[in-house]
């Protein structure tokens, strides 16, 4: 059978995939954290590649990786690293190190990168209204740990042992899905606290769940001239104001439109009111009555609210993804930096396969396509061209291979004397 070379490559796969992380650009972010100081063998770098490797195959142990990376002899120079990482050191480095420098190293290819992600997902107008740049989706999402480094949510159980948990807050705009805002912290923190530090720039529609509700934030953000969108809860207290038409009531879709006011008390105690948009609306499909408050404009329909805010789930796969197809379930450290560091691994190894998805038009899922690379990650194949040429991939794989039949037992000849019986 002849060896088919057309997608054979001079470095493994894994190497290829960190050539997407511009060195010059890592340097600078190690410069300016300072990171590589008191570290002689463990650079950034080296920790990097080992627990993106880890994260990526899915690696749960420092002893596993310690050994992968022994297999490959001197070849490991290809991954930028001088000798094999060692686990004391790999865990010297995932509890001394600050994960702030992966953070930066992650929003640095976030802007590197932006021309790829800003032109995908969504780039039709909302309802012919809505510019999807200008859609700030935002939502959080929990870690759980088995220890309580980050501390977990919810009562104690009778045991007395709570598990821990780290809640990413994360905000994406409606045309990438793609994290431009992460904020690490423990799963305890009210979705009410994030509000607070969260920035939206003028002219920018934050879209989000009723669990951040918090009124005098809304009236801060209508001052400052930044528009939200989210669901009104059950024992919401407003007064209405006015009624605004509603063409064309049907049994579903868009029954009210009201102007509201809402109340609230400030932090000095004192009782104050916001004015506000209340748009009551009935899905199609679930029958559920959904009531959602918003400081957009009359000059934007009813219609186009409940648009914008149904996509506001599409923050959902995105957590679904990045739980699926890296380690986020094992972590190679109990320690809070060690743990944060493999939460960021993992999102810049999401932005990109993010990336690479985008450059291959989607011609595989984002699941098979990290799935190759993930079994063939110190193999010497151009995995970026298979993906690419697929089809080729396919019919140059499947010729010149034969279906063989091993026999366990020689094949033993009938002696000639003797008589087949009748």
């Amino acid at each position: 059978m002849s060896k088919n070379t057309d997608f054979s490559a001079s470095n493994p796969s894994f190497c290829q995939l960190l050539s997407f992380v511009p060195r010059d650009l890592f340097k600078k972010c190690v410069s300016e954290h300072n990171s590589d100081k008191w570290y002689k063998t463990m650079k950034t770098w080296d920790q990097f590649v080992t627990i993106s490797y880890a994260v990526l195959t899915g690696t749960s142990s420092l002893r596993s990786i310690e050994l992968n990376f022994s297999l490959l002899g001197n070849k490991i120079h290809q991954l930028g690293l001088h000798q094999t990482p060692c686990r004391s050191s790999i865990s010297h480095s995932n509890i001394n190190r600050p994960s702030s420098v992966f953070k930066s190293v992650y929003f640095a290819l976030y802007a590197h990168y932006h021309s790829y992600l800003k032109s995908g997902y969504l780039s039709s107008l909302v309802g012919q209204e809505i510019d999807p740049r200008k859609v700030e989706v935002f939502d959080s999402t929990t870690i759980t740990l088995f220890q309580e480094v980050f501390k977990g949510c919810g009562r104690l159980p009778e045991n007395g042992r709570k598990k821990g948990g780290v809640k990413a807050f994360t905000k994406i705009t409606l045309a990438e899905r793609v994290p431009n805002y992460v904020v690490l912290r423990d799963a305890s923190t009210s979705e009410r606290e994030f509000l607070d530090e969260l920035p939206l720039s003028r002219g920018t529609i934050g879209v989000f769940d009723k669990g951040f509700h918090k009124y005098e934030q809304y009236d801060a953000w209508d001052k400052a001239g930044v528009y939200y969108l989210t669901r009104a809860n059950q024992n919401a207290r407003f007064e209405i104001l006015g009624h605004l038409d509603v063409p064309d009531i049907q049994e579903d879709g868009v029954q009210r439109d009201m102007r509201v006011k809402l109340n609230y008390t400030d932090k000095q105690g004192e009782k104050q009111h916001t004015q506000s948009r209340m748009v009551s609306y009935i899905d199609p499909v679930s029958k559920k009555k959904l009531v959602f408050l918003t400081n957009l404009p009359e000059s934007v329909s009813a219609n186009t609210i409940s648009m914008l805010y149904k996509n506001r789930w599409t923050i959902e796969p995105l957590f679904k993804q990045i739980k699926q197809n890296f380690e986020l379930t094992y972590f190679l450290s109990d320690s809070r930096e060690g743990i944060q560091t493999q939460i960021w691994v993992a999102l810049i190894l999401n932005l990109i396969f993010t990336v690479i998805h985008k450059q291959i038009k989607e011609a595989v899922s984002f699941m098979s396509m990290v799935t190759l690379y993930a079994n063939n990650a110190n193999a010497y194949l151009n995995i970026y061209k298979i993906i690419k040429e697929y089809e080729l991939w396919i019919k140059t794989a499947k010729r010149d291979i034969k279906n063989v039949q091993l026999c366990i037992f020689e094949e033993i000849s009938e002696p000639s004397n003797l008589k087949t019986p009748t």
